[in-house]
């Protein structure tokens, strides 16, 4: 099948969720999982066919199998329905929601299914159809699972999936890499832990979908294993070759160490013990600042303009200074008004804050906002729910700011320039006893880049995401630097230029000798990072 797709198909997959799966890959999974099944599997669902990748290897492997498929698009139901490969199987073919398929089956007590197998949907909850939303309720009478919890549709699916199965069943699903690292996905696997012998997540260092920046990974729970119970990784080169594996049990006593086990598998015992221990002991970020996300606009495009344009519109008094994502071309941890200057000649750094009706401004500036209401802007989501749908509401300037999104490492600036932020950073601002210059100091370290690494979500390109609530919770090895050694943390970082390796040398020579790390526990934490950071970024540009 053709890979590559269109603006209009992946604005599609947004609201569908539908990225069928390369034959390939459904080979390699259909052929792993009936080699893993103790006996034959004589009842098998595929929740959301698609194209049939997984019923075609499937039907030839166990042609004497009964097979029933689901899919709510009745097109491609009818052109699997005109395949001759089907005509002589036992496939019983059910156009509809697969949601409320599953439901009726688990209420009226039908059989369970020996093999369930697919690629389920990738819709987040903001993307629910009103159907899928009024279903929520029923999923969660039905399996007991919290209903706050599916925030996706691939967890309604999983959740549904392992209600159907017998019980020498097999479950394998095509899962978004966020199993593993957001709440939500660890969650999931920490329920399913106690409901499934076993449980094996194969992880790909190639992307499975390239079409997309989404990574995935296989997830296949078994009721009944001849092998150790469990959860285990399967560390693979591709979802196409999931034979060769390195495999890492994990063993999570809790679901607090979900995230710490599951996200940090290539990393070695002793250095995970380790940093287990050290984050039962060290401050979070939420214990020396508050933290808050930045003003949200609704539409950066149209409210943060540049220097030209807010003159040729005599907004110049509705003009406030702002930064947002990808104006920061400074490598150090100090924004300067220096730097805001250079900032605002190469791109847009005003923030537009009208807070009067429209007839008290300037004619160029009514025009200004005519287009917007042109544009349709007074009708998005934000705008709408303003009684002045172009009065931005803002948050103070803080004393320091944190990038949500980074890419070779995460970030955290004092704030000189004292500048507005958008919502792609985090405001910061100490807690009485503590410094802005404490905080950013004690910020770069190997330690806490690494609980980074562990702590946040990354997408395909390998941009790494810390949510409000991941950085608030982010341990950090707060000291409070003298003059001198804060000048010295300044002149790193010149020297650095931007090289992260440069900037550790500095932190973690203060970091040894307050944890009392030996100089082999320090090289192994240094090297967790380096392993978990080439992990992220083995699908984006280096």
């Amino acid at each position: 099948m053709n890979l590559a797709l269109t603006t209009e198909m992946l604005q599609s997959v947004r609201y569908t969720g539908a990225v069928y799966t390369p034959i390939p890959v459904a080979r390699a999974i259909s052929e792993l999982v009936v080699s893993l099944t103790p006996e034959p599997s004589h009842r098998i669902l595929e929740p959301s066919v698609g194209d049939g990748a997984f019923l075609s290897t499937l039907a030839t492997k166990l042609p004497e199998a009964n097979y029933t498929v689901v899919d709510i698009n009745q097109s491609v139901i009818e052109s699997l329905l005109h395949s001759r490969e089907y005509i002589e199987k036992n496939v019983k073919f059910h156009v509809g929601d697969f949601i409320e398929f599953a439901c009726d089956h688990i209420e009226n007590g039908s059989d369970p299914f020996d093999l369930i197998i697919g690629n389920p949907p990738f819709i987040r909850r903001h993307n629910f159809s009103q159907t899928f939303r009024d279903a929520l309720v029923r999923i969660g009478d039905l399996s007991k699972y919290p209903e706050n919890k599916i925030k996706n549709s691939w967890t309604a699916f999983l959740v549904l999936c392992s209600k159907m199965i017998s019980k020498n069943g097999t479950l394998a699903l095509i899962l978004p890499y966020e199993l593993m690292t957001v709440k939500y996905g660890q969650f999931s696997l920490w329920n399913l832990m106690s409901y499934f012998n076993r449980i094996d997540i194969f992880v790909p260092n190639e992307r499975a979908f390239p079409a997309i920046d989404q990574d995935a990974v296989l997830f296949i729970g078994r009721m009944n294993s001849i092998l150790e119970s469990g959860l285990f990784l399967q560390h693979v080169k591709s979802l196409e070759n999931i034979n060769d594996s390195k495999e890492y049990k994990i063993e999570a006593k809790s679901i607090d160490e979900i995230s710490t086990e599951i996200n940090g598998f290539i990393i070695d015992r002793e250095t995970l013990d380790s940093i287990r221990v050290q984050r039962l002991k060290l401050p979070k970020i939420l214990d020396v600042c508050v933290s808050s996300p930045g003003i949200v606009t609704g539409a950066n495009d149209f409210f943060i303009l540049d220097d030209e344009k807010v003159k040729q519109l005599e907004l110049e008094p509705y003009s406030l200074p702002i930064l947002k994502r990808g104006s920061l071309s400074t490598k150090l941890p100090i924004f300067t008004k220096e730097d805001f200057s250079n900032a605002s000649a190469r791109e847009a750094t005003n923030l537009i804050k009208i807070s009067v009706p429209k007839e008290e401004i300037p004619f160029a500036a009514q025009r200004y906002l005519a287009e917007g209401e042109e544009e349709k802007l007074d009708q998005r989501y934000k705008c709408r729910h303003r009684p002045l749908w172009y009065n931005v509401p803002i948050s103070q300037p803080t004393e320091g700011f944190f990038f949500r999104r980074s890419h070779d490492f995460p970030r955290l600036c004092i704030n000189e320039a004292g500048v507005y932020i958008t919502d792609n950073s985090y405001g910061v601002v100490p807690l009485p006893g503590r410094s802005i210059r404490g905080l950013c100091f004690s910020f770069y370290n190997s330690l806490t880049f690494l609980f980074s690494e562990i702590d946040g979500r990354f997408y395909g390109g390998g941009v790494l995401e810390l949510s409000p609530s991941e950085f608030k919770n982010l341990p950090i090895p707060y000291y409070e630097p003298s003059e001198e050694e804060f000048n010295a943390f300044i002149d790193a970082h010149q020297k650095a230029k931007g090289n992260p390796d440069a900037i550790l040398d500095f932190g973690d020579s203060w970091l040894a000798n307050k944890l009392s790390l030996s100089s082999l526990q320090l090289r192994g934490i240094r090297a967790s990072w380096h392993a978990m950071r080439s992990h992220r970024l083995r699908h984006g540009r280096r």
